[in-house]
């Protein structure tokens, strides 16, 4: 008896022609184009009569360049999601714009998808959207602490820069959350990586009044008299801010430098 997994419909039939069978009495053709329908429908069942027919669940739309489990995880369709990976899609596959499925359900705020994939170890967590932005981007910035941490761990890449160049260093200078800048300094992040105007995490963390984050990264080898294009250094960003306090502490870090 071949059993559809996660439903409850069965079927005799235990052969890929039994399941095409199955499939064109379920009112679907055996093509890429139907497969991806019913993914899109959200019938499970009919997408394991697929893969049990022998589909790739690897193709992609035609018009949008997509596999099912990338438009699954845009949607928050788990059980689609779930269903694919048995099946053996590709969690590393990426659309048009470069985003893979876990960058597409963090877009779109889908955690139980982003957790789902996020567990599978054969997952490339360097992938770049068309913006380089990366999944440990997308978490420094939310705060997301275990993720951050997970992803550390497995080795993901703390110093790419996306397309304005700043770094997951950069997010988490913005956002102000120290443990996670603390996190990424432990994994050599580097905090003097200039930004497309100059920018670096210390002015970032200037700019935003983060005091503990700015004291850190100056602990851990920032640079305070480093200049963005402007010539504006970290000293002045706080002191543009408001932040008096900090912009005075800068300038005496400027003085040891």
């Amino acid at each position: 008896m071949l059993s559809f997994n996660g439903c409850t419909q069965t079927t005799n039939r235990t052969t890929p022609e039994g399941a095409k069978q199955f499939l064109k009495l379920r009112g679907y053709q055996f093509d890429d184009r139907s497969f991806i329908t019913a993914a899109v429908r959200g019938d499970a069942i009919a997408v394991n009569a697929f893969l049990a027919a022998g589909m790739n669940p690897n193709v992609k739309d035609e018009s949008r360049g997509e596999t099912a489990l990338i438009a699954a995880a845009t949607r928050g369709d788990l059980l689609i999601a779930k269903t694919l990976i048995d099946g053996g899609a590709d969690v590393n596959a990426q659309a048009p714009n470069g985003a893979n499925a876990l960058i597409r359900a963090l877009e779109n705020k889908h955690e139980d998808i982003a957790a789902l994939l996020l567990a599978k170890p054969n997952l490339d967590l360097n992938t770049q959207r068309g913006d380089g932005t990366t999944v440990l981007m997308i978490y420094a910035a939310r705060e997301r602490e275990p993720q951050v941490a997970q992803l550390l761990e497995r080795g993901a890449n703390v110093n790419l820069q996306d397309a304005e160049g700043d770094t997951a260093l950069h997010r988490a200078s913005q956002s102000g959350n120290l443990k996670i800048v603390q996190m990424l300094l432990d994994k050599s992040g580097n905090p003097n990586i200039q930004n497309k105007v100059g920018g670096t995490p210390l002015m970032w963390a200037a700019a935003f009044g983060h005091h503990e984050i700015a004291q850190l990264l100056l602990a851990r080898g920032a640079n305070p008299r480093i200049k963005d294009e402007d010539g504006v250094t970290a000293s002045a960003w706080a002191a543009k801010n408001k932040q008096s306090d900090l912009a005075n502490v800068l300038r005496e870090a400027e003085k040891k430098k």
